[in-house]
This record gives structure tokens, sequence and C-alpha cells, in this order.
């Protein structure tokens, strides 16, 4: 019998993202489902962390706990962004087009302009935070994209980067400062998709948890592009966004960088993870085919 190989897919979104994540993995966990018994989990942005975590086994309360307090230690400074700018900015970077490449050098240029000081302590401040400092054995793959050339990368354990610098690359959003090493700076995997599901390919089943992109999109490629390019190579494709009471939990705090929104977004995520996991939404999640 042959072995249905899965993967899970945590897109990115600040705080919000990650928080919502944990507490659905955490929901769906307490219907009999573990998310972390996958063969393959990829992480974009914030959803790099979470990905991590799960890859090196975190205890899913603990995580879940977490959320609903203080964070472990502050967010390394980051620098003033002009949000108007950097929209107006992403929008003349389209516009000119080029192809996705040609796009994110002109993105990343910008990025790099308002990028944050202190590249070294955030970088010790991001070590801090990793349960593990080493790659996990399971399958773990972080997505940031190259500032100078443009180009994509997926990072895992083969690949000769140090885990926090992968994600250090992959969590460097506007203001932050990136990564460096091998000669390039290093940015959010977002910047390219909130998802990158598409990496995904050649998995038989690929469960995607992930934010409704905002309008309009600050990535150049879509969710329903990866996800029409995972069926066409025959995978099962499901997709989670947050639901209507979990809109609204995130809507009661603010933006989704704004921490005071973990807490909420964990537990009404960790609802919705319940009623997953119960009304049968991810009862081909259970085992293997």
């Amino acid at each position: 019998m042959s072995v249905t190989r899965r993967a899970l897919v945590l897109g990115g979104g600040g705080f919000v993202a990650s928080a919502w994540e944990v507490g659905l993995i955490s929901g769906v966990a307490a219907t009999g489902i573990d998310l972390r018994d996958y063969d393959m989990f990829l992480g974009t942005s914030s959803g790099a962390r979470v990905a991590l975590h799960l890859a090196s086994g975190s205890g899913l309360d603990e995580l879940f706990h977490q959320q609903l307090g203080p964070l472990p230690s502050p967010p390394a400074s980051t620098s003033t962004v002009d949000w108007q700018k950097v929209r107006a900015e992403w929008a003349r970077a389209k516009e000119i087009g080029g192809g996705s490449a040609a796009i994110l050098r002109r993105v990343g240029a910008l990025a790099l302009g308002i990028a944050g000081s202190g590249g070294g302590d955030r970088r010790k401040a991001v070590a801090a935070q990793l349960p593990v400092q080493t790659w996990p054995e399971k399958a773990l793959v972080m997505v940031g994209v190259n500032a100078e050339t443009g180009e994509r990368r997926a990072f895992d354990r083969n690949t000769g980067v140090e885990l926090v610098d992968a994600v250090m690359a992959t969590t460097a959003f506007w203001g932050w400062p990136p990564a460096f090493f091998e000669g390039y700076h290093y940015i959010d995997g977002g910047f390219y998709s909130s998802d990158n599901a598409d990496v995904a390919s050649g998995f038989d089943q690929v469960l995607i948890l992930a934010l409704r992109p905002p309008v309009p999109s600050l990535s150049v490629a879509s969710l329903d592009e990866a996800v029409e390019s995972l069926r066409a190579g025959g995978a099962q494709v499901e997709v989670v966004h947050p639901d209507e009471d979990c809109l609204e939990a995130f809507a009661s705090v603010g933006g989704p960088m704004n921490p005071a929104v973990r807490a909420p977004a964990a537990k009404a995520g960790r609802a919705q993870g319940q009623r997953l996991g119960e009304g049968g939404l991810l009862s081909k999640q259970k085992g293997r085919g």
C-alpha cells in the first residue's frame, strides 16, 4: 500500500496569523487530529515560526497558552514605516512590470531602504525565541526573498543556511532588519506570496492555513494560483481561512502587528479548530491512505 505524503502550509500575517494558527491547530488536536504528524511543514513569515514549533515537537497546549500571555521577549526594534508610501511604491513596482523577479528587486530595494538597523541584535533576539537552534529532523521549509536579485528561495536543513538566519530572513517584513548571509540580503518570503504553497508540490495532500490576503495584495503571487498548480499536479488541497468569529476577534484589537491580538486570535482559532475537527471537515487528515 502506498503511503500518503502530507504537507502542512502555514501562511504569514503578523501576530494575528501565528496566534490564529496555533489556536486552530490546538483546537483540532482536541478532537483527535494531531497536525504535528504531517510529513513536511512549510512556513512563510510568522507562519514559519509556527512551522518550526510543529516540526520540533513543541507541546500544543503550552504553545497555545503562550499566546495568552505577554511576549517572551519584546520584538527587535524596527524603523518607522510610512505605510501610505509603501503601498504606493508597491503598486508602482507592479505597474512597471517585468516579471516577479524584476518586481521583487524593486521591492527589495525599497525594503532595504527603510529597514531597521541592528541586524546583529535582531539575530540574537530571534535566536533567543526559537524552540531549537538547529534544523529539526522532520522536514521543514521556510521561504525568503533575495532582496538584490528578486529571487524566491526555500530554506531547509539541506541548503546550508543556519536555522536562525532562515527565520530572520522569512520574517524580515517592512521596517525589520534583513538577514545577511552568502553575500546577499534576504527579506520576508511574504513579498513573493503570503503562503508560498506551491513549494509543497509533490505531496499527495496539502492543508493550507492562511489569512485572506489584503486588498490590494502586497505579494506578487496569489494563493489561488498555488492551489491551482498543486491540484493540477494531482494533490488533494484543502484551504482553511479564519471564519467570521475569528475575524470579529481580530477586529476587536486592531492591526495584525499588534501583539495584543494574540490572545483573542488564539482563542477564536482554537474554537474554529474544534468546530472543524468535530464537524468532520478535516476528516481525511486523521490518517493516511
